[in-house]
């Protein structure tokens, strides 16, 4: 009787120690979160003259997890003539060919941490290529053309299967042809306006395309 009562006292002693100490028999609690950093993505992006790109910065904590309820980032550019930023929302525009390093700063509390990704800016060429593969796809699926003296180019390589460029949509004031059905050569088209062009093979209807006229 005696030993029960002594096996009794001494675990209620250690449970009682451990409340004070903030632990339990039955869970335990990891360290509180601390704002330790910021992660900016999509690293090293590629924007176009005259484009924009956004990006995203997220508060971390010590284990890399996303640090709960802290504040949106203040974005700022390295080099204004490079690209430029939105300072709350972290949209960069492309200004000028190079590079600029774009910067989020967040604060919580009295802490404050930055986060950084380099922008490379580029002109793009006044000619693109488009590959209609036996595969079935327009590769690349979208391709980026500036105009030189007023007029950008693409060219569409035909595989031995044949396939037609058949357009979607135009921007206004804009007439460029189709291409009928056609293979195992290749045809280029002239754009003079600017936009966004959609297309498709009228002969397999999961190939589809885009040109964007700048």
């Amino acid at each position: 009787m005696l030993r029960s009562v002594v096996r009794t006292i001494v675990a209620g002693s250690v449970a009682a120690a451990m409340a004070a100490c903030g632990g339990s028999s039955g869970s335990t609690t990891g360290p509180t979160p601390v704002f330790t950093s910021v992660s900016v993505t999509p690293t090293a992006p590629t924007v176009t003259v005259g484009n924009t790109t956004g990006l995203t910065a997220i508060a971390k904590d010590q284990n890399g997890a996303t640090f709960a309820g802290a504040p949106a980032a203040t974005w700022t550019s390295s080099d204004l003539t490079k690209a430029t930023v939105d300072p709350t929302s972290g949209v960069v525009t492309g200004v000028a060919n190079g590079s600029s390093t774009i910067t989020a700063s967040i604060t919580a509390g009295s802490v404050t941490h930055t986060g950084s990704t380099q922008v490379t800016v580029v002109t793009p060429t006044a000619s693109g290529s488009v590959t209609a593969t036996s595969g079935l796809a327009f590769t690349p699926h979208s391709v980026t053309i500036g105009r030189s003296g007023g007029t950008g180019t693409v060219t569409w390589t035909f595989q031995n299967v044949a396939h037609t460029v058949t357009w979607d949509s135009q921007p206004s004031g804009a007439a460029v042809a189709d291409i009928g059905a056609t293979s195992s050569t290749e045809v280029p088209r002239d754009f003079t306006v600017a936009g966004t062009y959609q297309y498709h093979c009228s002969i397999h209807s999961n190939m589809s395309g885009v040109v964007v006229v700048q």
